[in-house]
């Protein structure tokens, strides 16, 4: 069995405890809370880059000090059962702007875990298939937490390929598939 793992908010926890950890950050070096949030909202649309966000206010020396602390925001129930399967068993899938988040993912510690991390500008429709056709005689799980990333997924030609929504309840849903895959 081959699993493929979102990054953001799967892996890490990345939107609020990423947000709450910057923005004091931020605060102490003269950039209110409202500029940052203002900045956020703006660059919603767009990939989001943290370098740009730190050169937009000054203050690129910011970067490798905050993204240390990304290591305190691992999914650490995740990471035990990725720790399981074995890394030649899992890879990421992660969007967005490709130097930030291998940064993230290297600055996690967790990139040794897998046998493949790949970052995507726009859908994963094309690296997650591709996975999947690469192991046919297995099943592949693509766990995220945005059914949006699943929506136009082939799964009738790549029948081996099932998705998990990373909610809540996303780690008890991981644990059954990979109980049902080992009786």
């Amino acid at each position: 069995m081959k699993f493929i793992f979102d990054f953001d908010d799967v892996l890490l926890h990345t939107t609020r405890r990423f947000k709450e950890h910057v923005i004091p950050v931020l605060e102490k070096n003269s950039i209110s809370r409202n500029q940052t949030e203002e900045y956020f909202k703006k660059e919603r649309s767009n990939l989001f880059s943290f370098k740009k966000m730190l050169a937009h206010f000054s203050v690129p020396h910011l970067y490798e000090e905050t993204m240390k602390e990304n290591r305190n925001f691992v999914n650490q129930d995740l990471v035990k059962i990725i720790k399981k399967l074995g890394k030649e068993n899992c890879c990421i899938i992660s969007y967005g702007d490709e130097e930030f988040q291998k940064d993230k993912i290297n600055s996690a510690g967790i990139s040794s875990l897998f046998f493949e991390i790949i970052v995507v500008q726009s859908s994963k429709k094309e690296a997650v298939e591709k996975i999947a056709a690469q192991f046919p005689t297995e099943k592949v799980l693509f766990i995220d937490d945005k059914a949006s990333h699943f929506r136009d997924l082939d799964l009738a030609k790549h029948t081996n390929l099932k998705t998990i929504i990373f909610d809540e309840n996303g780690l008890e849903k991981l644990k059954k598939e990979i109980e049902k895959s080992t009786v």
